[in-house]
């Protein structure tokens, strides 16, 4: 297997392409991310994935080396977004906002992008079960670092709420369930309580009860 040390592999050289470039490529690890969620990376195909992007398979190969390239780009392009969004949150950690302004936003923000991205949470589960290189990828580029992103964002918003430093080692793993687990659990609430966890109003009733429980925690009452 490749290495996996980069959230950008270099695609292979060019050849001919069928369809534009840019949009192929996107298009190809947008049907990937979705595929390698739902079957696991063994137990997705290539030409599944072709047929899920609207490509030919040749297309794929054009454009990546083999699957693990695919799934590496796939994945990183999940993490890059999740990584922006935190930057976003440290940067709001300078406005002039109150505490419990912001960590609504946060909450808010975290939910909202859970609730668009289930795939990645489907896949950490998926890999970090099996171990293995994909695994250690995981590890390296989005779970060590987003453990560390967390605590530096609740001491951050603790700081500026004048209390003491938060327990993060409790609740990051615990905003990390709240956030994710019922998209991850989707079909399951839907037949047990009929709620349709990706409507928006769900989305949003879901972040206030991330901040709910942060604000109870973390905030003086």
């Amino acid at each position: 297997m490749p290495s996996m040390n980069s959230l950008a592999p270099e695609p292979r050289k060019p050849g001919r392409p069928n369809k534009s470039q840019v949009d192929a490529s996107l298009d190809i690890r947008k049907a990937a991310l979705k595929a390698f969620a739902r079957g696991g990376f063994h137990g997705v195909s290539i030409v599944e994935i072709a047929r899920m992007a609207g490509v030919a398979k040749p297309l794929v190969h054009y454009h990546y080396a083999s699957k693990d390239v695919l799934w590496e780009a796939a994945v990183g392009d999940a993490v890059a977004e999740l990584r922006a969004q935190v930057v976003q949150f440290q940067a709001a950690l300078t406005a002039p906002a109150s505490a419990p302004d912001l960590l609504r936003m946060v909450a808010r923000q975290l939910v909202l992008f859970a609730s668009r991205h289930p795939e990645l949470v489907h896949i950490v589960v998926d890999e970090t079960a099996k171990g293995g290189a994909r695994a250690d990828w995981l590890r390296d580029h989005l779970l060590t670092p987003g453990y560390a992103m967390g605590k530096t964002l609740l001491e951050g918003l603790a700081r500026l709420a004048g209390t003491r430093p938060p327990a993060v080692e409790h609740l990051v793993p615990m905003v990390l369930g709240i956030m994710n687990f019922p998209f991850l659990d989707a079909e399951i609430i839907r037949d047990t309580y009929g709620v349709d966890v990706y409507a928006p109003d769900y989305v949003e009733r879901h972040g206030d009860l991330l901040f709910e429980v942060l604000r109870s925690l973390m905030l003086p009452s």
